[in-house]
């Protein structure tokens, strides 16, 4: 890649200016992955709770008929962190707070990186995709 680096023209910029540019794009283009991976893995979330709820629920009567309707329109209300925090019991700790700080991590780029509010970690998508998986399959497992 440095021979095309060496070879290819910029206008008005510096080879140095210009791979600055190329690397700071590179890391934008990877916290935009990072967002749509977690929206993705946010949507999937919500749906495979809904669907737990609504396999795993005799309606029998009217109280059961209302909290699950409850239960469905107030799903798009709650928390990543206590969709999370509701799956303790079949996914792994470790695994849980990877995914808690990857959220952290998406606030932060969403809510435009403020430098005085740095997240606990950095990430990639690569390590994003796969804790997201492994929650994910071990959720999906257990239940």
């Amino acid at each position: 890649m440095q021979r095309l680096h060496n070879r290819t023209v910029f206008f008005g910029k510096k080879k140095d200016q210009m791979l600055k540019k190329m690397t700071d794009v590179e890391i934008e283009l990877d916290d935009i992955m990072i967002l749509s991976l977690f929206a993705s893995f946010e949507r999937e979330l919500r749906v495979s709770i809904q669907a737990i709820i609504d396999i795993n629920t005799n309606k029998i009567n009217s109280t059961l008929v209302r909290l699950t309707s409850l239960t469905t329109e107030s799903i798009e209300r709650w928390t990543v962190s206590d969709m999370v925090d509701a799956l303790a019991d079949v996914v792994d700790v470790g695994v849980r707070g990877k995914i808690k700080q990857i959220y952290e991590y998406r606030n932060w780029v969403a809510d435009g990186k403020n430098q005085n509010k740095l997240p606990s970690i950095q990430t990639d998508p690569k390590t994003v995709q796969v804790f997201l998986y492994d929650f994910m399959i071990q959720a999906k497992n257990a239940i």
